[in-house]
């Protein structure tokens, strides 16, 4: 309105000033001086019009001498149907006050669209313009309810990762959700929306309501999200305690993972997933408030699935002009690292330090294990385990799996066997049992056990061994790391778990990356190896003697040498050819 005013104001000002200038001249002089003004153009304010004609001027006189207010007579008139809205029907002004009403988060592309979607309001549906005009003029427009003074707002600049699985974001969102508890049907339950973003792309990897915010609960869904798309270089939280356990952060650790965390009482550092969340509260948990009678947790789960997959993942955009799910595919699957499902199960189970003494035993959650190797006695090590499997614990030490901790029961005490041998000595006579009566001899089997378990825990050291060599790979590739660390984990014998293969005499991709770097004496980041990938696997393989001639052709031209695009177009076209 306060903007609305000021306009008036200025048509006003140019109106008494057009006025003013010829209201006291004589007949003759003021009908040259409005030819002269209908010939000259003016910049009429918030009007596309540029000249003036004689009927409007006299008007604005005669307006200005019958008017007892020559102040106020010049002001714009209002329209008299204004507020009016002849094009909205009583029904669709109802239904559209009630649905703002209920919820004031519905966007009014949103409101006119279920306008269409119902008979009794699907005909002669205005615009979206007018839609929204009408809720301002009742004061139920979405800036008006949510208005909110904000001073001393802190400057953030912008930051994007440079390509999908770089950087993935993590936050919890509630509790403004209440669905039914499962222990007690006729009561509700707060539930909380734990949320994982990549940053490059703003693709949602893993998202869920949980009714417990704790560490197991974000392990659970980070572990969700690395079995299918792959573990990321870093992930981004805060300072929150299901944030910042121990066993969330070895766990990333040993994935090659790094985990860090904002600064203090600084939790909006995470824009982006912060957007997102707020996001679902208002497109998913505000609807799902208005629901009678409550859903079950494993319904709000489901209509969030459904939110992502069907608009937030297929949506464009704003700051990336691309749909989520468009730029996070776009990365290449060969730049993935994957993790096996079993080395993921043992990695991701709660952990907790413990000494083993000198005869072997640990003592996890006041119970005692014995360990399963003599080599760990009087050490450190790591244990995980299952909080509903108390037989057993996992033993680890310095990023080896050493295998499995049983439960130590009192009976198999030293002293409690010297016991039974005393009782033993005491008997009078042994009576050998029948073999109905005894267990058969296992000791193959046992011994076909521990072969597999053994197999087992190779498998498991391995895969995390090739998950690190993937990532210096990986890194190698994207971020140009040395050569010298390639060549030690080559020596390391980890280059023909990754595929690495000798093609000195081979011109390769990476020769040709190396070949342009030469040639245009610049430093590549990832942008352009990904780049210079890319044309490779669509066009390639290339010559580097056509390499070496386009870019030599360019270069004695004066081909800007920043930009690489132009280059790789050149060198396709030369392919095409």
């Amino acid at each position: 309105m306060r903007r609305l005013y000021h306009q008036r104001l200025e048509k006003k000002a140019f109106k008494m000033a057009i006025v003013l200038m010829i209201r006291d001249l004589p007949p003759q002089e003021r009908s040259r001086r409005i030819d002269e003004l209908t010939k000259q153009q003016f910049d009429i304010p918030y009007s596309g019009k540029k000249t003036l004609s004689r009927a409007v001027i006299y008007r604005w006189l005669k307006q200005y001498a019958q008017s007892t207010d020559p102040v106020g007579i010049l002001m714009p008139k209002e329209r008299s149907d204004r507020n009016k809205f002849r094009t909205l029907t009583e029904g669709q002004k109802n239904a559209l006050l009630r649905w703002r009403y209920d919820n004031v988060y519905r966007t009014v592309s949103q409101l006119r669209e279920e306008l269409l979607a119902h008979a009794s309001t699907a005909k002669s549906v205005p615009s979206e313009s007018t839609i929204a005009r009408f809720l301002r003029s009742v004061n139920l427009d979405k800036k008006t309810l949510l208005s909110k003074d904000t001073p001393g707002a802190k400057v953030r600049l912008a930051y994007e990762a440079p390509y999908p699985q770089y950087l993935w974001l993590a936050d919890t969102k509630g509790p403004n959700l209440y669905v039914l508890d499962p222990d007690d049907p006729d009561k509700v339950r707060l539930a909380k929306l734990i949320l994982f973003l990549d940053d490059h792309s703003r693709y949602v990897v893993a998202a869920s309501y949980f009714f417990q915010e704790n560490e197991i609960t974000v392990m659970l869904l980070f572990r969700q999200a690395i079995s299918i798309y792959g573990v990321p270089n870093s992930l981004y939280v805060d300072r929150g305690s299901p944030y910042m356990g121990k066993s969330l952060k070895r766990a990333a650790t040993i994935l090659g993972c790094h985990i860090k965390h904002t600064k203090k009482r600084d939790a909006a550092a995470k824009g982006k997933v912060e957007k997102g969340l707020r996001l679902f509260y208002e497109h998913l948990e505000s609807e799902l408030a208005l629901h009678k009678p409550p859903l079950t947790i494993g319904q709000a789960n489901e209509y969030l699935a459904a939110l992502i997959g069907q608009d937030y993942h297929r949506r464009i955009h704003s700051s990336t002009g691309q749909t989520p799910q468009e730029r996070f595919f776009g990365f290449p699957q060969e730049y993935r690292r994957f993790v096996s499902k079993n080395a993921l199960a043992m990695v991701f189970l709660p952990r907790a330090r413990s000494r083993v003494s000198k005869v072997g035993l640990i003592h996890i959650n006041n119970l005692q294990y014995l360990v399963p190797s003599a080599s760990l006695y009087d050490r450190w090590v790591d244990v995980r385990y299952d909080p509903q499997e108390r037989s057993r614990v996992h033993c680890w030490h310095e990023d080896q799996y050493y295998g499995e901790a049983h439960l130590f029961l009192p009976e198999n005490d030293y002293l409690k066997r010297q016991e039974l041998m005393e009782k033993l000595k005491e008997v009078p006579e042994i009576t050998i049992p029948p073999v109905t009566e005894v267990p058969l001899y296992s000791h193959l089997e046992r011994q076909l056990a521990a072969h597999r378990l053994e197999i087992e825990e190779t498998d498991i050291n391995n895969a995390l061994a090739l998950v690190k060599a993937k990532k210096e790979h990986v890194k190698a590739a994207l971020l140009k790391v040395s050569q010298t660390a390639l060549e030690t984990a080559e020596t390391a014998g980890t280059a023909g778990h990754i595929g690495i293969t000798d093609h000195s005499n081979e011109f390769g991709v990476d020769s040709f990356t190396h070949l342009l770097a030469v040639l245009l004496k610049r430093t590549l980041d990832a942008h352009d190896r990904l780049s210079i990938h890319t044309v490779w696997r669509t066009y390639g393989p290339f010559s580097e003697e056509l390499v070496r001639q386009t870019v030599g052709q360019l270069l004695g031209d004066g081909h800007p040498v920043s930009n690489l695009a132009g280059y790789l177009e050149a060198i396709r076209l030369a392919v095409l050819k």
